[in-house]
């Protein structure tokens, strides 16, 4: 009976293959197959040790204490043999997992780890001539960096300040990659000195530390968390794992973790610029412009809200920083115009130009040759010992409104009004606007009579539909403070504030989980990742050994996927039906004056979930792959090259290697995607294994019910499993994980909170009335009608459950 079961089941899941392979036979050049995983590993697993049931097997429970996870999830795995891999099991929605042992770790067990290195003859401190070695090659380094600025106006100067901070901030961040780059250097030096097998420092296993050599003075210690106990998260993001040694673990400045160790060519920080087959890798501006066209393809189901929604949660989780003059100024790699790269006598050791080609059928209309590309800084080894590059968020890695409310204490309270609980606003006319801003590198331009604002993340201005979620978060923390002030009227200015901001805090988390994320991932995943938010009670998903960190893979590749969901205009209707005005989107890039016309903050938020998303795919607006921060000049840059340069520049492993995480097979031949796109791709790489992630990830067909393919959904469910099991106070659990516990009755009021309520309670009110019941939903979908503001099947928080 057994032998049947197996036999059934594998001729099911080939069955599915066979129909898969006929679809993707009848699907457009514009999406590549689906990818399923290998049947013949789950089947030789299944008959070893597997029980069967009549005509379905189900897999053996993980012992106590071990979960089931998705594959990906136990990254590890890739790295063991078939005699190490660990146990199936059943997950829901029908797929399998592992029982997973090795946790978040990408490398095989510790026992196995001190095996390798011992195998490996190197000493077991660092020698001074390395050191002193490493110093002056840094010293060098330092001393021959060139000092060309990158000019106002220009669209390089305007990308730069996506990665834009305070002075203060910038001062702080050079020094702090400058003692990683030194510690980098000496990785390097010694690894060949000692002749260190590159995947020793790839899988961490060189743990020789710096803290008893003068680059020790670089190694953070964790700060003392006085009160592990506070109600109230800090704003850095510092001691929410309670655990001492772990209390800097998503806090903001802090590195970025991986799925998968490092592509980098020595293992330490070289970018990934060689095909498996030792050719040199095609320029990222060819693959852009061969791949990936402008194309018009609104999505069916969902608007632009979803799109703008979720670049405001990646502002919220990650800000990287671009290695910088130390005067703070930006790096240029190429000459004025873009017309060559700068000689290497004139070019900064983190010039990564993107090289355009003489027959480029855009650039070379304007003579250019030569994008300007600078790699990210890097961070300090946070276990203090040899090892590759990290790079650093800015910002908080918690989902936690830090657009609103910054990643630092001191960022905090330049916002806050410090009466009633309220941040500052700027009362323009009787309607609420973001206060204006003095910081002078904010916005692309000092002209006078330019408005350009302030909030808790620096990048507010770079597109004006942002400013208008900006305004909205911030307007709905103002309504909060008033209301508790109502319910509570001898409550004080920081019990307010402190409380407002845990709602708001709470009411993003819902949303994101309850409404964004089904609409991003799908159902399957949110229920496989166990990312389903409860109706009642509260959750125990808390896990202190998980790092709440955002991943290279993520950051880098995977929620980049938004960019292929822009659409290159925004289509403004006075009336239903009736569009008024249609915006190129690179004319309000960090240029946020239109704002501060009377009616056009509802004009955007009814355009954000009126008009249709695009779809994501093989497709990019040419206002982000040609006009990107164009300004006042003709061209600007290429965003879909900069991704593919960025995760080379982050070390960022091919697709192939994603697919294998994932439990998936690996692709052989490039004649396994639908014959256009496959002859494209054969075109700009010499194998499949070269395929960068993020392209591969676009060219997946969209997940069921969902808007990414299968890689970006695995990619993205499990962050967001970071975020909640990483997260003490993640609103949903309660008081034995969580110090600021919502009671019960809080809880379930914070379950009422929709997008739709959060738009109609901080609208003016001028020309916004209706809202779609599903917020990210097109009001045209069916089953979506709008309905009125004053609808009362439009719930509500009450908030007597905070009366005290």
């Amino acid at each position: 009976m057994r032998l049947l079961s197996i036999l059934w089941l594998v001729l099911i899941i080939s069955q599915i293959n066979a129909f898969s392979l006929r679809q993707n036979e009848d699907q457009t050049s514009t999406a590549a197959p689906a990818l399923i995983s290998t049947s013949t590993d789950i089947s030789k697993k299944l008959g070893a040790d597997q029980p069967s049931s009549g005509l379905l097997t189900k897999c053996r429970p993980c012992t106590d204490g071990i979960k089931c996870v998705p594959q990906i999830q136990c990254p590890a795995h890739v790295r063991m043999d078939s005699k190490q891999k660990p146990q199936i099991c059943d997950l829901p929605a029908g797929k399998f997992g592992y029982c997973c042992q090795t946790g978040q770790n990408h490398t095989v067990t510790k026992n196995q780890d001190k095996a390798r290195v011992a195998q490996v003859d190197i000493p077991s401190f660092l020698p001074p001539q390395v050191l002193e070695e490493a110093r002056l090659n840094f010293q060098k380094l330092m001393h021959n960096v060139a000092q060309i600025p990158v000019h106002r106006g220009l669209p390089d100067f305007t990308h730069g300040i996506v990665f834009h901070s305070t002075t203060k901030d910038d001062i702080h961040n050079f020094a702090v990659s400058n003692n990683a780059l030194e510690q980098v250097i000496t990785t390097q030096i010694f690894g060949k000195k000692e002749q260190v097998p590159v995947d020793d420092f790839l899988t961490n296993n060189v743990p020789i530390k710096f803290d008893k050599t003068p680059l020790g003075q670089q190694c953070r210690q964790p700060p003392i968390c006085r009160d592990v106990k506070s109600i109230y998260r800090s704003h850095d993001g510092t001691c929410n794992n309670p655990l001492p040694e772990r209390s800097f673990w998503g806090a903001a400045g802090q590195p970025m973790e991986r799925l998968l160790p490092p592509a980098y060519e020595d293992g330490i920080w070289n970018p990934r610029a060689h095909s498996i087959d030792g050719s040199p890798l095609k320029s990222a501006r060819q693959i852009s412009r061969i791949l990936l066209n402008d194309v018009n393809r609104p999505h069916p189901k969902y608007n632009l809200l979803v799109m703008q929604f979720g670049q405001l949660i990646a502002h919220d989780i990650s800000q990287t920083s671009s290695v910088r003059l130390e005067n703070g100024d930006l790096v240029q790699c190429c000459s004025p115009g873009g017309k060559v790269k700068l000689s290497p006598q004139e070019t900064h050791f983190a010039c990564m130009p993107i090289p355009v080609e003489p027959d480029d059928e855009f650039y070379a209309a304007f003579g250019v040759r030569c994008l300007n590309f600078v790699r990210l800084s890097l961070v300090p080894n946070p276990n203090c010992q040899l090892g590759y590059g990290k790079q650093l968020s800015k910002v908080t890695h918690f989902l936690d409104a830090s657009p609103v409310y910054g990643s630092s204490e001191e960022a905090g309270r330049e916002l806050r009004s410090f009466r009633g609980g309220r941040l500052r606003m700027l009362d323009d006319f009787g309607h609420d606007l973001l206060p204006l801003t003095n910081d002078k590198k904010a916005c692309n331009t000092d002209e006078p009579g330019k408005s350009c604002f302030k909030a808790g993340d620096g990048r507010v201005n770079q597109i004006i539909s942002l400013i208008t979620l900006h305004i909205m978060f911030a307007r709905e923390h103002n309504r909060l403070a008033e209301a508790l002030s109502q319910v509570n009227p001898s409550a004080t200015d920081e019990w307010l504030y402190q409380e407002a901001r845990r709602i708001v805090i709470a009411e993003l988390q819902h949303i994101t989980y309850n409404e964004f994320l089904p609409a991003l991932i799908g159902p399957q995943q949110m229920k496989r990742f166990r990312l389903v938010p409860l109706h009642q009670g509260y959750a125990n998903d808390y896990n202190v050994n998980v790092n709440p960190a955002i991943t290279n893979e993520f950051s880098g590749a995977a929620y980049r996927m938004g960019h292929s969901s822009v659409d290159g205009k925004f289509h403004i209707e006075k009336a239903q039906g009736q569009i008024d005005e249609v915006i190129n989107i690179p004319d309000v890039m960090f240029n946020p004056s239109r704002m501060r016309k009377r009616e056009f903050y509802d004009d955007m938020l009814r355009t954000l979930y009126t008009q249709p998303m695009q779809q994501v795919d093989s497709s990019i607006t040419h206002g982000l792959s040609r006009f990107l921060f164009r300004g006042d000049n003709p061209f600007g840059l290429d965003l879909a090259a900069i991704n593919i340069q960025r995760g080379r520049d982050q070390g960022l492993r091919c697709y192939n290697d994603y697919l294998e995480v994932m439990g998936s097979a690996k692709l052989h031949s490039f004649d396994q995607f639908p014959s256009e796109i496959g002859k494209k791709l054969a075109h700009v790489y010499s194998r499949p294994e070269d395929i960068d992630l993020w392209i591969g990830g676009l060219l997946e067909q969209a997940v069921p019910d969902g808007i990414v393919g299968i890689t970006f959904a695995e990619i993205i469910a499990d962050q967001f499993a970071r975020f909640k099991q990483g997260d003490r106070y993640f609103y949903e659990y309660d008081g034995k994980t969580n110090p600021g516990a919502f009671s019960s009755a809080q809880l379930q009021e914070i379950r009422k909170t929709t997008l739709a309520r959060l738009i109609c309670d901080n609208a003016d009110g001028l020309t916004l009335r209706t809202v779609p019941i599903a917020a990210f939903v097109r009001p045209d979908f069916g089953g979506n009608q709008l309905i009125g503001c004053d609808n009362p099947s439009l719930p509500a928080i009450n908030l007597n459950a905070w009366r005290i």
